[in-house]
């Protein structure tokens, strides 16, 4: 690129990026008679389009609704082209509202849908004979065949599959986090740097074929060679799934390929700028897409990128470690953004590894397949090659592991990426350079949110129809007041996915440990995020009487999840009632449950056998500089009424409890109690329908202000040393 001169589409699309970034959001079309993020059952037909995802859990595929897309997931069979009424509840993609959270929206809108649907049943209608669905379902028809191609039901096999068709079914746990450990993670699915090494071999092919030919010497090769080409790309592209990352890719390589044809030069950042305008004009929230801005960030650093000068050793080694270093640099922002992880030892996998991957395992397993029978050995040889790639992932990830690493700014994210892609072009060092780089560096200083000084930060989480807060003291000690969970699923990962949302928010704070975890009482929407936890938790309260009560399908019990903590170091503590836990100068009162084992008898901190698991809830009272909080876990009037009894007084904020059901907050508790605040922690339009509008009614005629963690997400309580209370809600 010569100096001085920006190339003019890319300068196009970040002006066209810009501007979409602060256009607001569109509305969305609820379909004809539906209503989204209600507690009613909805029937929606459509017709299923493409490409349809197939997962260890189901089927996941984009619905045409007419006047709108939805996401939907089903156990059912679906192909392309197949006319359905889907019977579940229609709902707004927001996932958890928490800091660091990911945002559900932007990944559902770059599957090209509105809204999300999981079906509890669904009806075939019948079958779209268009042009279109034939050709996704003939694309799915020659992916199945592919894939049963690639025998095995080792790693190795399971990874092959994943990076020659598309299919990633059953790519193990572990091989995936060694991948992606070693920043390689992105070649288990067809790429755009896959249809690019496709493209481009069969391109250097034919060229090479039509050069040999009787007509070599009166053809120009490569203009007959592109098109035919492109015709294979856009054909791998169908049969492998239509990946957004695919597709992105093949509007370069449609741009190149027309080049070719038309005997002009095209330079690779001007094919990126232009397929930036493309995309971003046809479905302009790619932009918030995380595959998008990693996949534009890397093929710009390799765009901008001075070329090395030198032998051909040179040039691979120190160029290719070079460029490599500063590919990881780049992204590792968006990264830090989305994943909160930077995969230093990327470095050294996408130098040494990726090469191995896509240009020998990768033609080696696709002329496999494409021979059937014949191609066996080719494929045993690509599995064999996949095998010790992963090998040698497990003893770099082991040498340089993944680095927990968390930016909540998105604007800082922006500066942190140009100034590096800045710096990663220019060709000669200067002064200037150095203060930028020392700018770059400090920059990332200021990616994390820790409390302001001399406050108590207390953060009610967004964990769905369940109970989380994270208390964050002066001194830099953190507690956690229950964990949430979801038991209504029946998969590990989305029963627990509350505590990943927890060590995400921890990342953020700058926290690597929880001080003290508190467990109101052993019902899974309070316990079940443990289990997910990332962090050391150091000690652990929690009230039982021995027969605990646990989650169904599978669900790990209250029990397996202390016992698992337990092995990994946390002490199990036993605070008496009444006890006053003092750290940072912030109290932790233990209030209850209270049990009297006789008339008389003073009443100890034990499960009452009278009362229910929610009534005999661990209480506890947390002040700081005047000011009081108190955490209620799930307890009913019952309980409620011995806390009053006990001489409970007026506090400051009340996380209500059992999620504002109609069993709790009682007359005398609320005007007992009085507060400024009332929390209530529940699901969007969850099936018990909480809180109940006659518990609200009655928190406001006391006075209190309410805040929803179904309506604002996250809600942020902040206490100044002064005593000063400040409310903050994450999306206000």
């Amino acid at each position: 690129m010569p100096p001085g001169r920006f190339p003019q589409p890319l300068a196009c699309a970040i002006a066209l990026a810009a501007f979409l970034s602060l256009r607001s959001s569109p509305e969305r079309i609820a379909p004809a008679g539906s209503h989204a993020d209600d507690r009613a059952t909805e029937r929606i037909a459509g017709t299923v389009g493409g490409p349809v995802l197939v997962t260890p859990h189901g089927y996941g595929a984009p619905l045409d609704a007419g006047a709108t897309t939805i996401w939907i997931w089903t156990e059912t069979p679906i192909e392309p082209g197949d006319r359905v009424a889907v019977i579940g509840r229609l709902r707004t993609p927001r996932g958890f509202l928490d800091p660091g959270s990911e945002d559900r929206a932007a990944l559902v809108a770059s599957r090209g849908a509105e809204w999300e649907l999981t079906a509890s049943r669904l009806d075939h209608l019948g079958r779209d004979d268009g042009l279109v669905a034939w050709a996704w379902r003939a694309a799915a028809q020659i992916q199945r065949g592919w894939t049963a191609r690639i025998d095995g039901d080792d790693a190795a096999a399971a990874a092959l599959r994943g990076i020659v068709t598309g299919d990633r079914g059953r790519v193990p746990h572990e091989l995936d986090q060694r991948w992606r450990a070693v920043g390689i993670y992105h070649v288990l699915s067809v790429s755009g740097l896959h249809l690019a090494v496709v493209a481009g071999l069969a391109f250097a092919l034919l060229r090479r074929l039509l050069a040999a030919s009787p007509w070599g010497g009166r053809i120009r090769p490569a203009r007959w060679a592109a098109p035919v080409a492109l015709a294979l790309a856009i054909l791998y592209t169908l049969i492998t799934g239509g990946q957004l990352a695919t597709i992105r890719a093949l509007i370069v390589v449609s741009i190149v390929m027309v080049a070719q044809m038309l005997d002009r030069p095209v330079r690779l950042v001007d094919a990126l700028g232009v397929a930036a305008i493309m995309i971003l004009l046809w479905r302009p929230q790619d932009l918030f897409d995380p595959s998008f801005q990693l996949s534009f960030t890397a093929a710009l650093t390799l765009a901008l990128r001075p070329r090395m000068r030198g032998s051909w050793i040179r040039r691979w080694l120190v160029g290719g470690l070079s460029t490599s270093a500063w590919v990881a640099l780049t992204t590792a922002p968006i990264t830090a953004l989305h994943f909160h992880q930077v995969a230093a030892g990327g470095v050294i996998g996408n130098l040494v590894l990726t090469p191995i991957v896509e240009l020998v395992a990768l033609p080696l397993g696709l002329a496999g397949v494409l021979l059937g029978s014949l191609g066996a050995p080719l494929v045993t040889v690509g599995v064999w090659i996949v095998a010790r790639v992963d090998q040698l992932a497990g003893l770099v990830a082991h040498a340089v592991p993944v680095g927990t690493i968390a930016l909540g700014s998105r604007p800082l994210v922006i500066v942190l990426v140009v100034l590096s892609l800045w710096l990663a072009s220019r060709e000669r060092r200067s002064r200037w350079g150095l203060v930028l780089w020392a700018a770059l560096c400090c920059g990332w200083l200021f990616g994390r949110s820790p409390p302001p000084h001399d406050t108590l930060r207390v953060t009610f989480l967004d964990v769905g129809q369940g109970d989380a807060a994270l208390v964050e003291l002066p001194g830099g000690t953190t507690w956690l007041v229950d964990a949430g969970g979801v038991a209504s699923t029946r998969t590990i990962d989305a029963a627990t996915a509350p505590g990943t949302m927890i060590t995400r928010t921890l990342e953020l704070y700058g926290h690597d440990a929880i001080d003290l975890a508190i467990v109101s009482h052993p019902h899974p929407d309070h316990y079940l995020g443990l289990a997910a936890l990332d962090v050391a938790v150091r000690e652990l309260w929690a009230v039982t009487d021995g027969e605990t009560p646990g989650p169904t399908g599978g669900l790990p019990s209250f029990e397996q999840v202390v016992a698992s903590l337990a092995e990994r170091g946390t002490y199990l503590g036993h605070p008496r009632l009444g006890s006053i836990h003092t750290s940072d100068g912030v109290e932790l009162a233990v209030l209850a449950p209270r049990w009297q084992p006789f008339a008389g008898a003073p009443p100890q901190l034990a499960a009452d056998p009278v009362r229910s698991v929610n009534d005999n809830s661990l209480v506890v009272a947390i002040r700081y500089a005047g000011r009081t909080l108190l955490f209620t876990g799930d307890i009913e009037s019952e309980g409620e009424e011995a806390l009053v009894e006990a001489g409970l007084s007026h506090v400051d904020i009340v996380k209500v409890a059992h999620h504002g059901s109609p069993t709790s907050s009682s007359p005398a508790f609320v005007e007992a109690t009085s507060p400024a605040y009332a929390v209530i922690s529940c699901g969007v339009a969850n099936a018990f329908g909480f809180p109940s509008e006659a518990v609200l009614t009655r928190w406001r005629a006391a006075g209190a202000r309410i805040e929803r963690t179904d309506l604002d997400g996250a809600i942020t309580v902040i206490i100044g040393a002064d005593g000063s209370l400040d409310v903050e809600r994450f999306a206000p």
